[in-house]
């Protein structure tokens, strides 16, 4: 231009700095560039490939799971989609993709999530950058799936380009949590929304800037009020004052039973339990002072014909990590008009200290 007002930039400011490299100040954002850019379009191919319908179609039958949100009415139709629902997202696509795609999508798709999961870890080391490694170097062998479906003519996107620093920038600069912008996006609720709501829709700038004001004058004044209290207190006396803190019990259930003593066979065959009796007998037996043995489990018999059945529990397991806490409800509801199948969740239970670091793995046996 003839100001130089716009136009390219031929002596930018940094050019000579020492120890400076301009381009090390656009670090990754895991909401912007891996949910709402790569996943978003990792989600468009998908649909492009199965059809939106066929997509919404497997998202409706998967049934309900701990930790996945049910998409009732399928994702084709949601329109301005946040961060939360592309995460809740991410957790059920690729149970949707098998059997619809071949192992080549199958491995581009796993390798991206696998990315995309992998680049929020809370703490690093050479091995977990080397499975971040791994997993792009998994997508780039497998993602010309996309161009030979005709689904993409090349993979210039900036936002896929942006994955090949993660790595740099985690070595650089620490977790990705320490500059992700989705905590920045928490703000906007408190300084734009709460304020747009507690103004009158008129004039509402100088409004939202007074509210926010005395928010802000509020929090201050509880912080010093709960400071002074503090220094009021002798530590031994608050440290003798102090209660326990109370953890809520792993398992609760109701204070009632839905249904009260109902009969073993009726157990059987309502709650599609058909050898409830023999496992029953089975558990019982390991308490027992003088067991009886497994052969014999058969003919012996329990001092009991009803037991007390619950629909459901609830559990509070421990979260992954520090302050987080995590719920939901295990369901075995009997069938019904209503619901003819049933409703039996599936839980995998902990017997043995093996399985602290085992897990779920086994065997495949080959018949």
């Amino acid at each position: 231009m003839s100001h130089d007002v716009a136009g390219s930039i031929y002596q930018p400011f940094w050019k000579g700095f020492p120890l400076c490299d301009i381009h090390r100040s656009i670090t990754p954002d895991v909401l912007h560039q891996l949910y709402q850019g790569v996943f978003k379009h990792l989600v468009a191919w998908c649909q492009r490939i199965l059809t939106p319908q066929e997509l919404d179609r497997r998202i409706r039958a998967l049934p309900p799971a701990y930790g996945l949100r049910q998409f009732k009415n399928g994702i084709f139709a949601l329109s301005q989609i946040s961060g939360p629902e592309r995460k809740n997202m991410a957790k059920i696509l690729l149970g949707c993709l098998v059997g619809c795609m071949p192992s080549k999508g199958i491995a581009a798709v796993t390798a991206l999530l696998d990315f995309i999961y992998i680049a929020q870890y809370p703490a690093h080391d050479s091995i977990t950058l080397g499975y971040l490694q791994d997993a792009l170097d998994r997508f780039q062998a497998n993602r010309d799936y996309f161009i030979t479906t005709l689904v993409r003519d090349n993979f210039n996107i900036p936002k896929f380009h942006s994955l090949l620093h993660y790595i740099e920038a985690i070595e650089y600069f620490g977790t990705t949590d320490n500059y992700n912008t989705e905590m920045f996006e928490r703000l906007h609720i408190d300084f734009a929304k709460h304020g747009w709501r507690a103004s009158n829709q008129r004039d509402e700038f100088p409004q939202m800037i007074r509210w926010l004001s005395r928010q802000e004058k509020i929090a201050s004044f509880e912080t010093h009020q709960k400071q002074s209290q503090s220094r009021e207190k002798d530590d031994s006396e608050t440290l003798s004052q102090q209660s326990p803190v109370k953890k809520k019990p792993p398992i609760s259930i109701a204070k009632f039973p839905n249904f009260p003593n109902r009969h073993l066979s009726l157990i059987e065959d309502k709650h599609q339990a058909p050898d409830f009796t023999y496992y029953l007998k089975v558990y019982l037996n390991a308490f027992a002072t003088k067991p009886v043995q497994p052969r014999f489990l058969n003919e012996s018999t329990l001092p009991f014909t009803k037991v007390d059945v619950y629909n459901m529990f609830r559990f509070h397991p421990e979260g992954v990590h520090d302050n987080e806490e995590e719920k939901d409800l295990v369901k075995a509801l009997p069938r019904s008009a209503k619901n003819p199948c049933g409703w039996f969740d599936t839980v995998i239970a902990i017997v043995k200290d093996e399985a602290e670091s085992t897990g779920v793995a086994g065997e495949q046996n080959n018949y």
